[in-house]
């Protein structure tokens, strides 16, 4: 039984004297080794990504142009149909004068066209009544 602890003992100090050796295996990052065509698609990469943040950029500036402009646009078409609904009331006030003044001619061409009838009917009656009376005076 004693060889046998002993046993089991030496076997432990040597697992853990072994394991503390491995573990001091440090890895230096200056030396890491990269394939030549790995590190160009890298490189490339970076220079992609580089001009794409610039390329964003210039879209955010699009972006907030054309916003800018869609905001003045809605403006002015606001405005313009504003313009267009006072130009449609204005035309509804200028249809309703304009039958204002037909009815009012119509009128009017009636009032004429009774007074024409009756001076008509006056010069008839006193071309009737002066001539007997013209006749009377002149055979006298």
């Amino acid at each position: 039984m004693k060889a046998l602890l002993i046993l089991i003992f030496l076997f432990l100090s040597v697992t853990v004297s072994y394991s503390q050796k491995s573990n001091k295996l440090t890895i230096d990052t200056n030396v890491i080794c990269i394939p030549n065509d790995v590190a160009r698609k890298m490189l490339l990469d970076l220079n992609d990504y580089d001009r794409l943040k610039e390329v964003v950029v210039t879209y955010k500036n699009e972006i907030y142009e054309l916003n800018n402009k869609v905001m003045f646009l809605q403006k002015e078409n606001t405005a313009w149909s504003q313009n267009d609904r006072l130009n449609k009331d204005l035309i509804v006030e200028k249809d309703k004068t304009i039958e204002i003044y037909k009815s009012e001619n119509e009128s009017l061409k009636k009032e004429n066209k009774r007074l024409k009838t009756k001076n008509g009917l006056y010069m008839i009656i006193s071309a009737i009544i002066i001539t007997p009376l013209t006749y009377i005076a002149v055979t006298k």
